[in-house]
């Protein structure tokens, strides 16, 4: 694999050639040139994983979340790899939705990230003086996210974030109406992830979605509580917003769009995450 320099010029003829031994080509680019980038590569006849937010709203853009939306069609040209949050709020939700276990609306979300998922632009408020010991809501209302996260469930949602004082990890929290018991909804997570090794569904919440569980892993988990007085139940999905969130799930769609292993390259699944509290550092070498 081939780094692409100088990503804020446009692609040149030779930029480009020197990619033509590549079947497919992976962008981690902001989005104004990842669009120049894709445009040139697949008129090259390469193909083009992007990891920008580009493409993630298009209708004819296959949106790389395998456990939802299965592999690319072999003769795509574009894969849309999706955004951190949009990867855990999604898996923790679509099933349900799916399967009628809730109701479309109305959907809650808070999300909390560490630094790493609020982009690496140096601001005043991811200074260590201003974050260490401290979390507060960001970007509210105007989340980069919103729009992508309500078109692939289907539905509008209210969706807020706020920074932890570590470096990776997310932990959304979606607050959602049931149409079954909280029971029948755990249930309809766990018969849809049987088979998927890289996802637990604990059989309630605790520590085990704490975000050191899954820090350096592929691995997302999940959980659903009981409902409160208002009739709402929380559903809590965990991933590392630079593995599941990024990078490894880049590899994923790339195996499975090139006909490899789909899990090829990728740490083992988690052996155990129950709800005893996370290590400092278990995943982490």
């Amino acid at each position: 694999m081939k780094p692409v320099t100088n990503i804020h010029r446009e692609p040149t003829s030779d930029a480009i050639d020197s990619f033509r031994e590549c079947r497919a080509v992976a962008l981690a680019i902001p989005d104004g040139p990842a669009l120049a980038w894709t445009e040139a590569l697949n008129s090259a006849g390469i193909k083009v994983l992007d990891l920008s937010g580009a493409h993630r709203l298009r209708d004819e853009i296959h949106y790389g979340i395998p456990e939802l939306w299965g592999a690319p069609s072999a003769d795509a040209a574009v894969v849309a790899n999706p955004g951190c949050y949009p990867t855990a709020t999604l898996l923790g939700l679509a099933p349900l939705l799916r399967a009628k276990a809730i109701d479309a609306t109305p959907v809650a979300v808070v999300g909390a990230s560490g630094t790493s998922g609020a982009g690496k632009t140096p601001r005043d408020d991811l200074h260590f003086s201003a974050l260490f010991g401290n979390t507060f809501p960001y970007k509210v209302g105007s989340h980069k996210h919103i729009p992508e996260i309500a078109r692939h469930l289907g539905t509008p949602v209210t969706f807020v974030t706020q920074l932890l004082p570590i470096v990776r990890g997310i932990l959304v929290t979606a607050f959602v109406k049931p149409t079954r018991s909280p029971q029948d909804v755990l249930h309809t997570l766990q018969s849809f992830y049987a088979d998927q090794p890289y996802v637990t569904v604990l059989p309630e919440p605790g520590p085990g979605l704490g975000v050191a569980h899954v820090v350096g892993s592929h691995q997302a988990v999940i959980a659903v509580g009981p409902a409160d007085d208002g009739g709402l139940v929380p559903v809590f999905a965990t991933i590392d917003n630079l593995m599941r969130g990024a990078a490894s799930q880049a590899l994923t769609n790339l195996n499975l769009w090139l006909g490899l292993p789909q899990h090829a390259g990728l740490p083992q699944p988690l052996a155990h995450v129950g709800n005893d509290v996370p290590p400092m550092t278990r995943a982490l070498p």
